[in-house]
């Protein structure tokens, strides 16, 4: 949320609990965005603003783990991300590529239908060559390091 994230605001933390803010009014919670229907345009906008949390969140180490428009929450023209306790961090999960390429199937299949053109396998791959890919040539560069320090 700090991060300027699309998530509800934190109120007050327990041992094993986040009390988060509402998204709704009096009279009705926000809906999931797969019950919503969208024009074009403004789907294109919210699929932009889904990507920006994914990467967000990678810059922080994190994929969502449940990513889809069940967990995405659509009020006044805005969307919510909600339902953590999937999260996974990236850089020690050994499956980390297939849960990121499973979010963004599934983002891609809502927005799709609402008339987006999204190529999951493509957004996918960039994702993961921004972040791994630093990772990987960190991970090389430390290796060589030792292979100096072994001659």
């Amino acid at each position: 949320y700090a991060a300027g994230a699309a998530v509800p605001r934190p109120l007050a933390v327990g041992d094993n609990a986040i009390l988060m803010g509402y998204c709704g009014d009096e009279h009705m919670a926000a809906p999931t965005l797969n019950t919503v229907e969208l024009e074009t345009g403004k789907a294109r906008t919210l699929f932009a603003e889904v990507l920006r949390n994914v990467e967000l969140m990678m810059r922080h180490g994190l994929i969502h783990g449940d990513l889809s428009a069940y967990n995405l929450l659509y009020w006044e023209g805005q969307i919510t991300l909600i339902d953590f306790p999937q999260v996974v961090d990236y850089r020690a999960n050994p499956s980390a590529y297939n849960v990121l390429r499973r979010d963004i199937e599934r983002v891609c299949e809502y927005f799709a239908a609402q008339g987006v053109e999204c190529d999951s396998q493509v957004i996918t791959d960039r994702f993961w060559q921004q972040f791994m890919g630093r990772i990987n040539l960190n991970q090389a560069a430390d290796a060589s390091w030792l292979e100096v320090d072994q001659e």
